[in-house]
């Protein structure tokens, strides 16, 4: 089976000593979140809601990943596994992070682009979820390893952790590589409509200029909740007082893409999971699709 292809995936060879346990371990992920498609829409936005709760630009008044702490980067780490574990719905093992089909499974992260996975000594020789992300250009990598000492550097930190060494780093299976996630939203606007989207100080009229100002840009739920900064930010998005009251007879529509996923992909979006996007029908029959919907007037 060919998954991700075009995205980078490339397993180990049938005869690599790792091939077995590590393609049972991608089936088992896979089985874990229910098929290919559903993966990559989760991978879209599962890196973009992790990052986006550390920045916490609400009560931070941040908006960028280089705007975080040392130690938040750090805790970034603890966020990704928390996260992963709750999306593959398993629970931890004894020694290391995830427990995934009775094997124990440790999960290494690194924000800097590159492969600075730091693999600690309980991790030796045991299997890994590496997770690489690129901010900068909104793309990640995930690849699964058996961390065999003689895939790792011969020096140890202070921690007696390592790393992979240049020629171990050919034995990872990747299940994904350069695959594009949900970029930054403060990234793909200029400030003067970042500040014209945070001046009012009600919920429902700065969502009303962002989804007015954003068309087609997946937008998280955790970044939503920032932007309204009020407690039940979805009030603020629904009719009924809400800004699809105020965008619906303009002919923009809300979308969700847990309640309106088909939809989207018919109107040929893309999103990740818990994301908003705003759209304006291009024609005539998505207007139709639309309104039948509920979405436009």
């Amino acid at each position: 089976m060919t998954l991700f292809s075009a995205n980078g995936r490339q397993p180990l060879g049938e005869n690599h000593p790792d091939f077995d346990d590590l393609s049972t371990l991608e089936s088992d992920l896979l089985a874990a979140v229910d098929g290919q498609q559903v993966f990559e829409e989760r991978l879209r936005s599962f890196f973009r809601s992790a990052i986006d709760e550390v920045i916490d630009t609400a009560r931070t008044g941040r908006f960028l990943l280089s705007d975080i702490e040392k130690t938040e980067k750090t805790y970034l780490g603890t966020k990704f596994e928390i996260l992963l574990r709750d999306w593959l719905q398993v629970p931890r093992g004894v020694v290391l992070d995830l427990l995934i089909g009775g094997t124990e499974v440790d999960v290494k992260s690194t924000t800097s682009g590159g492969s600075g996975w730091m693999i600690p000594p309980e991790a030796i020789n045991r299997l890994c979820i590496l997770l690489r992300v690129n901010e900068d250009r909104s793309t990640c990598a995930v690849g699964l390893a058996r961390a065999r000492q003689a895939y790792l550097r011969a020096g140890e930190n202070r921690d007696k952790k390592t790393s992979f060494s240049t020629d171990g780093r050919r034995n990872i299976w990747w299940m994904v590589q350069d695959f594009p996630y949900t970029p930054n939203f403060w990234t793909q606007i200029d400030t003067d409509l970042r500040d014209k989207i945070m001046s009012p100080r009600g919920g429902t009229e700065r969502l009303t200029i962002l989804f007015e100002n954003c068309l087609e840009m997946p937008v998280s739920r955790v970044l939503i909740a920032s932007i309204a900064a009020q407690n039940d930010f979805v009030k603020r998005i629904r009719k009924n007082g809400g800004a699809r009251d105020n965008l619906a007879p303009r002919g923009i529509a809300v979308l969700y893409s847990e309640k309106d996923r088909d939809l989207m992909l018919r109107l040929g979006l893309s999103f990740g999971s818990r994301e908003f996007v705003s759209y304006r029908a291009k024609n005539e029959a998505e207007a139709a699709l639309l309104r039948d919907a509920g979405h436009i007037d």
